[in-house]
């Protein structure tokens, strides 16, 4: 079967033309990259339905982005009432968001968010991590003791935990002892 593939492409002559943000991306359009595109794939379906202004991808969901990697078992994607741009997005089942910043090494990616369910609001850049969720932040990693815990990733970088959890920190400088 082959996968349902659906791109997001943003030109600068565009966004320049119009001084809109099609993708809904708030602040993250300002400084995005001339030509970006976002990249979701579905291995096994995906859905639109114009009256609800949802797109719906179903199956190893995978999104290609220059600023973030995503993937879960399930996409919603919920559009604006006048579908200019996105309002907000859930991913659901297996989620993890890997954060980049622009000119970043692959080894020296952002945050990385694990969890059932996350809900990711453009306008302010808030990605809302829930069901057993977990964040890695360079030696850092924050992990929920409490089922209702909910972990936020802020698109500068900085993650914020409400409710329960643990935080593990690997001093990766520390000499090894006999």
């Amino acid at each position: 079967m082959r996968p349902a593939v659906f791109l997001l492409a943003l030109t600068a002559t565009a966004a320049a033309q119009t001084g809109a943000d099609p993708l809904g991306l708030g602040p993250l359009a300002e400084t995005r990259p001339l030509g970006s595109k976002t990249e979701i794939t579905a291995q096994k379906e995906a859905t639109f339905d114009e009256q609800k202004n949802t797109a719906i991808f179903v199956g190893s969901v995978r999104v290609t982005d220059p600023s973030f990697l995503l993937s879960a078992d399930r996409l919603t994607v919920f559009l604006t009432a006048d579908r200019s741009g996105i309002d907000r997005a859930v991913a659901e089942g297996s989620v993890v968001i890997v954060q980049r910043a622009a000119g970043q090494a692959e080894e020296n990616k952002g945050a990385v968010g694990r969890a059932e369910r996350a809900e990711y609001l453009p306008a302010d850049g808030r990605a809302t991590l829930s069901g057993s969720p977990e964040i890695q932040q360079g030696i850092n990693r924050h992990i929920a003791t409490s089922p209702g815990t909910r972990m936020i990733l802020y698109r500068d970088g900085r993650a914020s935990t409400i409710g329960p959890s643990r935080t593990v920190i690997t001093d990766a400088s520390a000499p090894e002892l006999p």
